[in-house]
């Protein structure tokens, strides 16, 4: 987004252009898991019922936690055959089933229970925990305010240097999009990860941290 403020001095070479950066730390309010299960056979239509079955009870331990079923959706279901090569020949060995769901955590204390429930379900696929803000717009709001503040001091230790004024600001551009990356992240094999990780009483320990809201603008002032 670029904001024009009134150009009097556009044609003008006396201006100076910065770059400002603003960053703010803040606790994530959701987290989106993703899991799944595989499951193989020989049969094609065996192996798919088997995951069914284990979806249908994964899915069901979530919504015994209080997890919306909006909050639960499904991201990936495939299924194909499989081969191995023996002598330099493909052997067919079977089919393999894969269904992934992204569940929504909207209270980071579940996670956890999330996390164990699913296994002990049968999920026996790799997880992935990002963590987020179910709004960020007063967030980035305030890492942009902090950015223009960062840019306007460099203007002013650059006009200062140069024995100039500082003028007014005649054209501010918004150089990035809202940011939110987390200081910490968490992954892991889901094979029994229930089972080896010591449980607190919530169920498998999962730390949110903090997320790093970033924002950027690019602000050039005019020095007469």
């Amino acid at each position: 987004m670029i904001v024009s403020i009134i150009p009097v001095y556009a044609q003008s070479s006396n201006t100076i252009v910065v770059n400002g950066e603003g960053v703010i730390s803040i606790e994530p309010d959701v987290a989106r898991i993703s899991l799944g299960a595989e499951t193989q056979d020989n049969n094609p239509l065996t192996a798919q019922n088997r995951n069914s079955t284990i979806m249908s009870a994964v899915i069901d331990s979530l919504k015994a936690l209080g997890i919306d079923e909006s909050d639960i959706r499904t991201t990936n279901f495939s299924m194909h055959p499989i081969h191995d090569w023996r002598n330099n020949e493909r052997v067919h060995r079977g089919y393999q089933v894969t269904n992934m769901i992204n569940v929504t955590v909207r209270d980071l204390e579940l996670i956890g229970s999330v996390l164990t429930a699913a296994s002990e379900a049968g999920a026996n696929l790799s997880t992935h925990i990002s963590f987020g803000l179910l709004d960020g717009t007063s967030a980035y709001n305030q890492a942009l305010a902090l950015a223009v503040t960062n840019a306007t001091g460099k203007a002013q230790a650059i006009a200062q240097s140069l024995g100039r004024t500082l003028g007014s600001a005649i054209n501010v551009t918004e150089s990035s999009t809202a940011h939110f990356m987390p200081r910490t992240a968490w992954s892991a094999e889901f094979d029994g990860l229930a089972m080896a990780v010591p449980q607190a009483a919530g169920g498998v320990p999962v730390q949110g941290g903090e997320l790093a809201v970033t924002a950027h603008v690019q602000i050039t002032f005019a020095i007469p």
